[in-house]
């Protein structure tokens, strides 16, 4: 670590800063956090850092400035969940803050060029100063300032007096066509201008895409070309559903369902054809979501069922057949079938035992969920032979319990 920082022990940073009482909302709070081999960063007197500084967890996991901070770039703890802690004795000046986690408790007041902003309720905050910026947001976080001069935006939904709503955000920041608090916290995490006007050319939006295929939707028109539209689709599927209208070609659809069937949700109704269905259920398709009803068919279900039993409880009850649940259970559990076979109004009993037919390898799937004396006998009647004798005898050992019960 540079900047001249020292290290010391959490006895040290108790007893010279009362660590303990001056980062954590309670003495219990602080033992239940904090491990007993912590170190920390200190800074004694002012410090200045030319570039951001990311407050991540290492080695050493918190900073003490007995001091003033300057940061000519964004201070960043994108981690809402956690963050080393953060205890600033003075002033704090930054391009943009960004605090999520972290335990933070700054003494002086808190300056920043663009953006301040909180964000996830597991951070905790103690800065009585005032806060000046432009831009403040504190999204799901348990703070509001005693003291601010706010600008342009001041989002605050534990505050009253904030009346702003998030979609708004885009009135003040350089690209329009960043409208979320999401978006603009990983801008803010790499280090970037938000509010003052910067060059986003063709290389810009390259790596950010790299980085976060939903990017995608932020790109200008001009600049959202068929090649970074290719770099998006290769992170998700999803991003489909940022291309331009053009893009989407019968070449293009192709390419995209035999990648995923859930790219199905992203095309326009009047692409998805009936062939396309049948590659979208062989890929990861999900009925009523990717596959309209408009293509129901038992063959088609059936690719369904047995790709994932699990999305029996999206077909409506006027596609299950006997033939279907017989599927069902062949996949696996078939946890639901008493529910599927009353709405559907087919024999529990004759589903059963049409997989007990069609192989002694279904027996397993009978005797792990559906084992009874009925059961037993019908598989007992059909495999208890020399044929199946191998089977037969490892099945019976497997469920010997089950069989003594019955008994």
């Amino acid at each position: 670590m540079k900047y001249n920082f020292e290290i010391i022990s959490l006895e040290d940073a108790i007893a010279q800063y009362r660590i303990h009482e001056n980062m954590y909302e309670s003495i219990e709070t602080f033992e239940d956090i904090v491990e007993g081999d912590s170190r920390f960063y200190l800074h004694k007197g002012d410090l200045v850092i030319e570039k951001d500084l990311i407050l991540e967890l290492d080695d050493v996991t918190d900073y003490i400035i007995d001091g003033n901070l300057t940061v000519n770039g964004n201070i960043v703890n994108e981690e809402g969940d956690y963050g080393p802690t953060f205890y600033v004795k003075g002033n704090v000046a930054c391009r943009s803050l960004l605090i999520g986690g972290s335990p933070t408790h700054i003494t002086g007041n808190v300056t920043a060029e663009e953006v301040i902003m909180l964000h996830y309720n597991h951070g905790w905050m103690k800065c009585p100063g005032l806060f000046t910026a432009p831009v403040m947001i504190v999204e799901d976080y348990h703070f509001i300032p005693d003291h601010k001069n706010i600008s342009s935006y001041y989002y605050n939904d534990e505050d009253p007096v904030s009346e702003v709503e998030e979609e708004e955000i885009s009135d003040v920041l350089d690209n329009k066509l960043t409208t979320t608090f999401e978006e603009l916290r990983l801008d803010l995490a790499a280090g970037e201008y938000v509010l003052r006007p910067v060059v986003r050319d063709a290389k810009y939006w390259e790596k950010k895409v790299s980085h976060n295929y939903r990017d995608l939707k932020r790109v200008p028109p001009a600049l959202r070309s068929k090649e970074l539209c290719m770099l998006a689709l290769g992170k998700s599927i999803s991003s489909l559903e940022d291309f331009p209208a053009s893009f989407i070609t019968a070449e293009m659809v192709e390419y995209a369902v035999n990648k995923s069937g859930m790219a199905l949700r992203y095309l326009p109704a009047a692409l998805i054809t009936r062939d396309l269905c049948y590659k979208a259920a062989a890929n990861g398709g999900i009925i009523d979501l990717d596959i309209p009803e408009r293509f129901y068919e038992e063959e088609l279900l059936q690719i369904l069922i047995r790709h994932s039993d699990w999305q029996m409880e999206r077909i409506p009850t006027a596609y299950i057949t006997e033939d279907l649940l017989v599927t069902y259970v062949k996949q696996g559990r078939g946890a639901w079938l008493d529910k599927y076979c009353t709405a559907a109004g087919v024999s529990k009993e004759r589903v059963l035992q049409r997989v007990i037919e069609d192989g002694v390898a279904y027996l397993e799937n009978i005797f792990s969920w559906f084992f009874s004396a009925d059961t037993y006998a019908y598989s007992k009647s059909l495999y208890d032979n020399e044929t199946y004798s191998t089977e037969w005898a490892a099945i019976t050992e497997k469920y010997k319990r089950k069989l003594e019960r019955l008994q």
